[in-house]
């Protein structure tokens, strides 16, 4: 009976080993499938709870989703939201702040400072999203790759957008309620720097740059522009620069000093227009539709214009005016210039220096007469045929050769020495 029951103990022992060993494994199975992978979701409010990757201050929250994500909250009623890998949102030292990034991997977002400035990114990979200052700046991505979209650390009221397209940097530096915007171009810059009211767009194409420099009410704008087009607007107030369609057109309009300026090029290639200029450059205009090579300008000076219809390789240049016209139409390789009040459009001319110099070298050939003096001959005065003394003496001795009666034979009736009297 010993041996027994101490071979059922032995044996009972060796199960008991064999079942732990057995449950310990499937337990650790089970702990290795289910754990939640590390930095996946945290979270953060008013300064409790979160760990490294989630942190808030009083009145602020913060939330991560994503293998990576990293959020963090700080400032009055602010929040910081980031979904996908890597993704990271901030909010710093601000009221009411936002910064959110949604889908997407590796996205950054930062709002800084002020009050009411929200960053956000939608989707993509690889975009950062920053905006800052005192009042309601704006900074937004949707979609495409490594965008930089950035409003400024000064001002209000600023919004800079990108959606869609890859690596844009869409930019406002300082001033009030200015718009920077590009939509699904790759490659470009929009760049709205200080000012008023100014908006700077790029809709489609590739390596378009498009910038409004101070002033105020601006607008640089380029719409389906290929590749490479350059719209600048600069100074002044009122001034517009807009390329649509073609490829690798430089606009240029404004400057210090300008005012109320207009650069337009419709579907066309490789055209360099510019309007109004430094110093007082008011109400200059520079068109451009159709043709490729061009060179059009306008100013500086005030009221002037200058433009290409359908031609190619023109140089058209009107001003300093003011009220000068000049324009190409349907010609190619051709160069009109207009530089004081008039018109000139391709050898048209109206007004100006050169229209009055010409007026006064021509003389209407129906009134041209050679007049030449050989001799005693006396000078021919009037080509219409008027009588001159000399003609007037003719003419009176072939009347007389007619018969006509003479003084002299006059006083012979009278003759008393004449025979009957």
């Amino acid at each position: 009976m010993i041996a027994i029951n101490t071979v059922n103990s032995s044996r009972k022992i060796t199960g008991a080993l064999v079942a732990g060993a057995v449950t310990s494994g499937v337990l650790a199975s089970a702990g290795l499938g289910l754990a939640p992978t590390a930095n996946a979701t945290c979270a953060s409010i008013a300064g409790i709870g979160g760990g490294a990757d989630c942190t808030s201050t009083l009145f602020s929250a913060a939330f991560a989703l994503g293998t990576g994500a990293e959020a963090h909250a700080s400032g009055s009623f602010s929040a910081a939201f980031a979904v996908g890998s890597g993704a990271s949102a901030t909010t710093t030292g601000g009221i009411l702040d936002l910064a959110t990034t949604l889908l997407g991997d590796d996205n950054t977002v930062t709002a800084t400072g002020g009050f009411l400035n929200w960053a956000t990114n939608i989707a993509g990979t690889g975009n950062t999203v920053t905006t800052a200052g005192a009042i309601r700046n704006a900074a937004t991505n949707i979609g495409g790759t490594d965008n930089t979209v950035t409003t400024p650390a000064g001002g209000y009221l600023n919004f800079a957008r990108n959606v869609l397209g890859d690596t844009n940097e869409v930019t406002i530096v300082g001033g009030q309620a200015n718009s920077a915007l590009n939509l699904f171009g790759s490659d470009g810059a929009v760049t709205v720097v200080g000012g008023t009211g100014n908006l700077a767009r790029n809709l489609f194409g590739t390596g378009n740059t498009a910038t409004v420099a101070g002033g105020n009410a601006n607008t640089a704008s380029n719409l389906l522009g290929g590749t490479g087009n350059t719209v600048t607007s600069q100074g002044g107030f009122l001034n517009s620069a807009r390329n649509v369609g073609g490829s690798g057109n430089t606009l240029a309009v404004g400057g210090l000093g300008s005012n109320g300026t207009t650069v337009l090029n419709l579907v066309s290639s490789g055209n360099t227009l510019t309007a109004g200029g430094a110093g007082s450059s008011n109400l200059d205009a520079v068109i451009n539709t159709g043709g490729g090579g061009n060179t059009i300008s306008a100013g500086p000076g005030n009221l002037n214009a200058g433009f290409n219809f359908l031609g190619n390789t023109n140089t058209v240049t009107a001003g300093p005016g003011p009220l000068a016209l000049a324009g190409s139409v349907l010609q190619d390789g051709l160069t009109v210039t207009k530089t004081n009040p008039g018109i000139a459009i391709n050898s048209f001319r109206v007004g100006g220096a050169v229209a009055t110099s010409r007026q006064s070298s021509t003389v209407p050939k129906a009134n041209a007469v050679t007049t030449t003096t050989t001799g005693n001959r006396p000078k021919t005065a009037n080509a219409a045929g008027a009588t001159t003394g000399t003609i007037t003496k003719i003419r009176k001795a072939t009347a007389n050769a007619a018969g006509a009666t003479t003084g002299s034979n006059k006083i012979r009736a009278n003759d008393h020495r004449r025979p009957g009297n």
